[in-house]
């Protein structure tokens, strides 16, 4: 699984790149169908309010994910995300799960 991090009109510590990365590396514990991950981090100030907000793209073959997370840092924004993403990854694997049970009435 590809994890891509782009960070919009900023430059990225280390250590915050890491700790996303290995965050959404996780995703693929629910799905292992993931083919990669693009990340944005941006930073939005709107009337003295200083607002982290992270999007994450999570392709899957058929169908992508677009996920977003809002917070005070980029850690709480990307747990946001990353929480939204997980639920949205797991209904995924069951729709696909649902599509190939062979139903009842088939028989």
């Amino acid at each position: 699984m590809n994890i891509t991090l782009e960070p919009v009109n900023f430059n990225i510590s280390p250590e915050l790149d890491n700790r996303v990365r290995e965050m959404f590396s996780k995703l693929s514990k629910f799905n292992d169908q993931i083919v990669g991950i693009d990340l944005y981090l941006k930073s939005v100030t709107e009337s003295n309010i200083d607002e982290k907000v992270v999007e994450a793209k999570v392709f899957l073959p058929g169908n992508d994910i677009f996920v977003m997370g809002k917070g005070e840092s980029f850690i709480t924004a990307s747990q946001d995300c990353y929480d939204v993403a997980k639920r949205n990854v797991r209904k995924a694997k069951e729709r696909l799960k649902d599509r190939h049970e062979i139903r009842p009435d088939k028989l």
